[in-house]
């Protein structure tokens, strides 16, 4: 499981940019992508506690305002309950990241792994586990019971399995973003998770570089 720091800080706004381009990703991967900057020794954990997890619920249209108004209030009463959820959703988090990366990387994922996705599976009632199969995902009929996470591991299983997976990258900004997200680029050769933060900084980049590259060679 991927190491994740609880530092945060203020958004700028090519970050704020970004995110309002990460809307338009799958579930799972706006869900993974709570976990910024991955490839730095600090992750940047975006849900420091149930009330942002539950906030980022409201905000991506899985539980009503009514839904998170009740929740707030039985999880002032059982704060056990509250970081279980918390607990476990974080827990989900990284397991969505290391299959999808496992995907990305052309790798057979870890047995653990998908182990404990299929408890996620099995326990939202989905019916269905997700299997490694001829070098690749594939759905495993079985039972089980409902989770309030059961959304976003049926969008990550959908995404795995699905005629998608094959798109899937890891944003290739060398400051360590490590956002996912799905290339859907004509040409298939799409870099970054948004060219409004980390595109612009890349192409600025070489800029630079190329300009001071010139400077050097006039001297």
């Amino acid at each position: 499981m991927s190491p994740i720091g609880s530092t945060t800080s203020p958004k700028p706004r090519a970050t704020r940019v970004a995110e309002r381009h990460l809307a338009n990703e799958d579930l799972a991967i706006r869900f993974v992508n709570t976990a910024a900057w991955r490839l730095r020794s600090d992750v940047e954990e975006r849900l420091p506690s149930p009330e942002a997890l539950l906030d980022w619920f409201h905000a991506n249209d899985l539980v009503s305002r009514g839904e998170r108004t009740a929740l707030q209030r039985a999880w002032k009463s059982d704060v056990e309950a509250a970081n279980s959820l918390y607990e476990s959703a974080i827990a989900l988090r990284e397991l969505i990241y290391n299959l999808l990366i496992a995907r990305i990387d052309g790798q057979t994922p870890r047995t653990k792994d998908l182990e404990a996705f299929n408890h996620f599976l099995t326990a939202g009632g989905v019916g269905a586990t997700l299997a490694w199969r001829a070098g690749d995902y594939a759905w495993r009929a079985t039972k089980g019971v409902g989770s309030l996470l059961t959304p976003i591991t049926l969008s990550a299983a959908e995404l795995l399995t699905g005629i998608r997976s094959g798109k899937i990258r890891q944003c290739q900004d060398e400051r360590g973003c490590g956002w996912l997200f799905v290339d859907e680029s004509r040409a298939q050769n799409r870099r970054w998770c948004s060219m409004g933060d980390c595109g612009n900084r890349a192409k600025a980049h070489r800029h630079y570089q190329r300009a001071k590259g010139y400077a050097l060679k006039s001297d």
